[in-house]
């Protein structure tokens, strides 16, 4: 019998697989191979919120138990995964200099923010009002680490299917997929989780990001960029840019007007010759408080749930993957801020709108 089968491999499949491959217990994941929200992101991993000026939810604690983990993980492949970058946030106005040295001085921010905005201009830039650099962040080469970790499995805790919900039999002490036992089941399936019947019920809301991959040989690649958009180096020459926020649009179908606007905002920002190589959409798994969605099903024991990261899942999946473990294995209570028990009302909601 395994221990787990986990249904879904983004990063919180993968965070999650981790924490039963080092504690040298049996898993299967389930997995359609389509590229979801993880695949598709920057892999920015950033603890402060630019646009306000302030720290993201507690951030440091995440921060600096997911940077040792992905040391680890690299040391282990033998493979850079992180690439740390500076992001450099450039000034609309000169009043926007005066805030960025106000923001450095507070005992959050000091760490991130270097308080002197640089003035100097910089090749393929077109800003002039000079720029802010955050420091200690970077990038995941997120689809390089999740397939070094595919490419290590063994045929018997990868399979590359559609999760089948008629499938499943669900009993006392176990639960049992296409003849496969296990002990529970973890679901980290992202925006799938809204056709999931068993925890549905949680407000997954969503939002519709649309990016670009550009091609622009005479960008550096020594930095990330950050005006209107966030402009990340990839592979090659490539670079990421983005992304759109719509939360009422639940398709992954790129829009023409997404496009026009990622461009709008990309030529505000440099002026070197780029050629778009992708355009792409994904629906991030957003919550109704912007929290994750840690926990148990309410009344089915061995089913569990491990989603909502939301656009910091780089940072967050590491110790988010470490509080589930602990919560089923040691018995350890989740922070209430993650545990999906404080929607307790939505499934007693659904359940008597179901009658």
């Amino acid at each position: 019998m395994k221990h787990s089968i986990i249904v879904g491999f983004g990063l919180a499949g993968f965070h999650y697989a981790q924490q039963l491959k080092k504690t040298k217990k049996e898993f299967l994941i389930l997995d359609k191979g389509q590229k979801g929200a993880s695949r598709n992101a920057a892999g920015v991993c950033n603890p402060t919120v630019l646009k306000r000026y302030t720290m993201a939810w507690e951030a440091i604690q995440f921060l600096e138990y997911a940077m040792p983990v992905y040391r680890k993980i690299e040391v282990k492949a033998t493979q850079q995964f992180f690439y740390p970058h500076p992001i450099h946030r450039y000034f609309y106005s000169p009043s926007e200099q005066n805030n960025w040295t106000v923001a450095a001085q507070s005992s959050k921010l000091s760490r991130f923010l270097d308080p002197n905005f640089n003035s100097e201009s910089i090749h393929g830039i077109k800003r002039q009002n000079g720029y802010g650099v955050v420091k200690e962040v970077g990038r995941l080469a997120i689809n390089k680490m999740l397939d070094h970790f595919i490419d290590d499995l063994l045929p018997s805790e990868l399979h590359k299917e559609v999760f089948d919900p008629t499938e499943l039999q669900i009993l006392s002490k176990k639960v049992i997929y296409k003849g496969i036992e296990a002990k529970r089941i973890v679901f980290c399936e992202g925006y799938e989780l809204k056709n999931n019947s068993w925890f549905n019920y949680l407000p997954l809301i969503g939002s519709k990001g649309e990016y670009l991959k550009i091609e622009a040989p005479l960008l550096s690649r020594k930095n990330i960029i950050k005006g209107s958009v966030f402009i990340t180096p990839f592979e090659g020459d490539e670079f990421w840019v983005g992304a759109t926020f719509n939360p009422h649009d639940k398709t992954i179908l790129p829009t023409e007007k997404g496009k026009k606007w990622l461009i709008s905002k990309l030529e505000t920002l440099i002026n070197v010759p780029y050629k778009v190589v992708d355009h792409a959409a994904q629906i991030r798994p957003t919550v109704i408080d912007r929290r994750p969605l840690l926990g148990r099903h309410p009344t089915l024991k061995n089913l569990y749930i491990f989603n909502g990261l939301g656009t910091r899942g780089v940072m967050m999946a590491p110790l988010l993957s470490k509080w589930l473990y602990d919560f089923i294995e040691l018995k350890k209570q989740l922070p209430e801020a993650v545990a999906i028990n404080r929607f307790e009302s939505y499934f007693c909601n659904s359940k008597k709108e179901n009658v």
